[in-house]
């Protein structure tokens, strides 16, 4: 197969996790001798990145919502279309149906009612419009890689008979966990941009309403950015903040960790829950990756409370749920989520 993967960013240039789920994608297609080419911004200097072919657009990613005369002549040659949700969504739509190509569409960062949290009531109304607009596009599959993500989008409209779940696999070799004595202490991971948006958009003010309904219970939290010294104002003295840290640093609060909380309003994936998983943590969450702990409603600081102390007052239990997400995190594989997309795309050609 012939196929064409429209992602608004692409190596050497990254936003986030989207970046490594499409280059796995596309390694794994070409080593199963599949043509791949990717349509993305950046410089058009850049050819190709690790054997893999592209085609860059040198402006904003945000202008590229106008590239479809561009994107229309490189779906021609192909034989199916595989969209991201973003700026290039409608564009590599429409292509797909003027040269009547089969189109699949991957959901990231879908926020369905929770924009109004992160943009305003305004702005996130108008995001929300935006969104549900190109989520209910009559694509041929839409795949969703986490279960809270895939009914935020068919709250939103999605036909569900076009609906599949494919989990992106992770490095799980890379992880190490030590044999050591699980500690009763709540652990959240964020990233090096935790500006006030992404507080919101991570949950993290829940969690620390939450913490102050908990005042004997040690809470730590990883990640840099902006917002962090204005939170910091905010947080009872329960809450310890470690500031942003290389992987191989903060790996051994995953070990330590009996409980790692995660009260995002929504993810694409969620790495950091894999992460937590692979170290044995119980997870207490709104999203669902199938992993054992506490599940929440989002924006819930009650609930959010209310997990945490049931974790604690059985510690027996809990750790119980911790190796059994460690066994859960080695199913995550790249074979199996490069398996199940050439099986979809295989269906639809």
């Amino acid at each position: 197969m012939k196929i064409l993967i429209a992602h608004e960013i692409f190596y050497p240039e990254v936003s986030g996790g989207g970046e490594k789920i499409v280059l796995e994608l596309a390694k794994g297609l070409l080593e199963r001798g599949h043509e791949v080419k990717i349509f993305t911004s950046g410089d058009p200097k850049i050819k190709q990145y690790e054997g893999i072919e592209t085609v860059r657009l040198p402006v904003n990613r945000y202008l590229l919502s106008l590239s479809l005369p561009l994107i229309s002549k490189h779906t021609k040659d192909c034989d199916l279309v595989q969209i991201s949700t973003g700026n290039l969504t409608f564009p590599a739509f429409y292509a797909s149906r003027i040269h009547k190509k089969p189109s699949v569409c991957t959901a990231y960062h879908l926020f369905g009612p929770f924009w109004k949290d992160v943009k305003g009531p305004l702005i996130g109304t108008a995001f929300q419009k935006f969104e549900k607009s190109y989520l209910t596009r009559d694509y041929d599959a839409f795949v969703f890689m986490n279960r809270y993500t895939e009914k935020l989008g068919l709250d939103a409209g999605v036909n569900k008979g076009k609906a599949h779940l494919i989990h992106p696999g992770f490095d799980y070799e890379k992880y190490k966990p030590k044999k050591m004595k699980k500690e009763p202490f709540v652990l959240l991971v964020g990233n090096f941009a935790m500006n006030e948006s992404m507080l919101r958009v991570k949950g993290t003010y829940n969690l620390i309403e939450a913490a102050k309904m908990l005042p004997e219970t040690d809470f730590v939290i990883v990640g840099g950015g902006s917002g962090i010294e204005n939170l910091k104002k905010k947080s009872p003295n329960n809450v310890k903040f470690l500031g942003p840290m290389k992987f191989e640093d903060f790996a051994e609060y995953y070990n330590r960790a009996l409980i790692f909380c995660h009260p995002s309003l929504s993810e694409s994936f969620s790495l950091a829950i894999l992460e937590a998983m692979a170290y044995g943590c119980s997870v207490v969450s709104a999203i669902d990756l199938g992993q054992k702990g506490i599940r929440i409603r989002v924006k819930d600081t009650e609930d959010i409370a209310n997990g945490i102390k049931h974790l604690l007052n059985n510690t027996g239990k809990t750790i119980s749920m911790g190796r059994e997400n460690m066994k859960i995190a080695k199913k995550f594989t790249w074979k199996k989520f490069i398996a199940d997309y050439e099986k979809l795309y295989q269906s639809l050609v």
